[in-house]
């Protein structure tokens, strides 16, 4: 049974057009060749393609991180009309995306009949003509391990006579709870490497014969950034004082107590003369609620956006912060797409196994390290060891607030002396 962690969420519209269809059980006939990570090892030309189909069926953070492909991808093939698919809790962030000339969303599904959406209708007809026509030069699945959300599965029955993905034989897991999904692949990457998952990416940028692009890449509209000014200037006056951003919410073992973040960003907002803003979705709305009120009792300025703010409004207003502290979770990418210092209460404790999910050295932020806090355990807490492996809050538990707030402020006498 494929059952990945489930993400927060910072409230994510649904595509206003959709259409069903029905998918064959099996892909056409391919040849899932495996071949090494190498520079050119995929055989392909981007210059000569006219349409590429990008599938990326993961969650926020994971959009972001794949931001730097997509720059990678845009570069080596300018002239090709790139799609872009994602899950439909991605699909608000994605749509301003301008390396891309196409967003559409779909729902998770391993098997079964798929719900295509877009913006308008016109957009989701062309592209349901593409898909079903075969009018695709190349499909790409830059997943690199265990495929939850059926993207490897979509791309193959795209009808593009190339296909390439990450072989299931990449990591243990996915040899497992992926068997035979190279056969949905013309060519099947094998990289084994214990890296960053931006690596990873950018090794598939070099088996395409695409040059590098390592910068995160995160479009907001100016509507986007104006929702958000105005609901800081509604609450804290214009001009307001320097913006504390805190996303306090993460799924199962990466939820930090709350009463806990209330109290760091207090602590944090009264040393810098700071105002708080508190950033979740319409399914966190009583959390954060919760954490403003709390953040009110200290003596410090709160706001929840929850009920105000959509995906990138959300987006935008941590874009506008001095500086970010949150879970292991998508709003820290976005935090750090967007320029903002970043602290992050993380779950992976340490001296753990770099090669874990939750281990910053494959999932943290991508940023420069001097701008980026991940505040750790010192240790695991029984019985787990490379990692924690808890359903609840465990080894997380062992971040004390007192640490937390040490190490946030030496951080910050760094990162904030240089924001205007």
């Amino acid at each position: 049974m494929l059952t990945p962690d489930p993400p927060s969420s910072l409230g994510n519209p649904p595509p206003p057009f959709t259409e069903t269809l029905a998918l064959p059980d099996m892909p056409p006939e391919r040849e899932g060749r495996v071949v090494p990570v190498a520079p050119g090892s995929a055989g392909v030309d981007l210059r000569a393609c006219r349409k590429i189909l990008v599938v990326k069926l993961d969650f926020i953070g994971d959009f972001v991180l794949t931001t730097p492909f997509l720059g990678g991808l845009r570069r080596a093939a300018p002239d090709a009309e790139i799609t872009l698919m994602v899950l439909d809790r991605v699909f608000d962030l994605a749509i301003p995306c301008g390396l891309v000339d196409r967003v559409v969303a779909v729902p998770a599904a391993a098997e079964g009949p798929l719900r295509f959406g877009a913006v308008t209708w016109d957009g989701l007809s062309a592209f349901l003509r593409d898909f079903q026509g075969g009018f695709f030069d190349l499909a790409l699945v830059p997943r690199w391990d265990t495929d939850f959300n059926g993207a490897t599965r979509i791309a193959g029955l795209s009808g593009a006579p190339r296909v390439v993905g990450f072989s299931e034989r990449c990591t243990p897991r996915k040899a497992v709870e992926n068997a035979g999904l190279d056969r949905y692949l013309s060519i099947a990457l094998l990289d084994a490497r214990d890296c960053h998952e931006v690596e990873h990416t950018l090794g598939m940028l070099d088996a395409l014969g695409a040059a590098r692009e390592t910068r995160l890449h995160l479009d907001l509209t100016d509507a986007d950034r104006h929702s958000a000014a105005d609901l800081r200037h509604a609450y804290f006056g214009d001009p307001s004082p320097p913006l504390l951003a805190v996303a306090p919410f993460a799924a199962g073992r990466r939820q930090w107590p709350l009463d806990r973040t209330v109290d760091l960003a207090a602590r944090v907002a009264r040393r810098f003369g700071m105002v708080v803003v508190v950033v979740g979705g319409p399914d966190t709305s009583a959390g954060a609620e919760q954490v403003a009120a709390g953040i009110r009792a200290e003596g410090v300025d709160a706001a929840s956006s929850a009920a105000v703010l959509r995906l990138r409004g959300n987006a935008a207003l941590i874009g506008q912060a001095a500086l970010f502290i949150g879970m292991d979770s998508g709003p820290g990418h976005i935090a750090a797409a967007l320029g903002v210092p970043v602290v992050i209460v993380g779950v992976h404790p340490h001296g753990a196994a770099p090669g874990h999910p939750a281990a910053p050295e494959r999932f943290g932020p991508w940023v420069d390290p001097a701008r980026v806090l991940v505040l750790r355990p010192p240790g695991y807490r029984e019985p787990c060891g490379d990692g924690c492996e808890a359903d609840e809050p465990h080894c997380i538990l062992g971040v004390t607030v007192d640490d937390a707030f040490a190490a946030t402020a030496a951080f910050a006498d760094t990162v904030l002396s240089d924001h205007p």
